[in-house]
């Protein structure tokens, strides 16, 4: 870049718009180009987790067993929206036990933070928390059942973390099974 030092007599004869026909002889002047906008990058939320999604269902398989025999008889007791709810709590720790073997659930609450919310076959259940070894843990479960009610045919789940020992009687969540 090279600068040159004018004069005031030098710098008030290059401030006058130069004749037409002189205008016209000059290249055309290149304005500068504003700097790009200072606009910082868009963050955006991190993502949620992804909820896990099985292909196969297993509470079937699991009321199936003979010694389930009597949860299959408790489960004919119950009034239609209960009953899917004990599936769908059947179908969470199945799912959960297979999906990670560190896991022995033994008990779903599906309302512990947020109430279970039931649309025709369908239970979303945002706030559940289920018992493993002692501890509770945080989960949120999306569980369809079929028309009939009497089986599951998807479900998708998200573990948590643990919940907070001094928040499980608030939240009923009791210390032993």
């Amino acid at each position: 870049m090279s600068v040159d030092i004018l004069t005031p007599e030098q710098f008030e004869a290059s401030a006058k718009p130069p004749p037409a026909s002189a205008a016209a002889a000059l290249p055309e002047a290149r304005t500068a180009e504003p700097p790009p906008a200072s606009n910082p990058p868009k963050t955006q939320p991190p993502a949620a987790p992804a909820m896990i999604r099985p292909t196969r269902m297993l509470s079937a398989k699991t009321l199936a067993d003979p010694r389930s025999r009597q949860a299959r008889a408790d489960l004919k007791t119950f009034a239609s929206d209960e009953r899917m709810v004990q599936l769908c709590n059947l179908e969470a720790m199945d799912q959960i036990r297979q999906w990670h073997a560190d896991f022995q659930p033994e008990r779903v609450v599906p309302y512990a933070t947020a109430e279970e919310k039931i649309t025709g076959t369908t239970i979303a259940a945002d706030g559940a928390a289920f018992r493993s070894r002692k501890n509770w843990y945080s989960l949120k479960f999306k569980c369809q059942l079929a028309q009939d009610g009497e089986s599951v045919v998807g479900f998708e789940f998200l573990v948590g973390d643990p919940v907070a020992r001094d928040k499980w009687d608030e939240l009923g969540l009791p210390a032993v099974h």
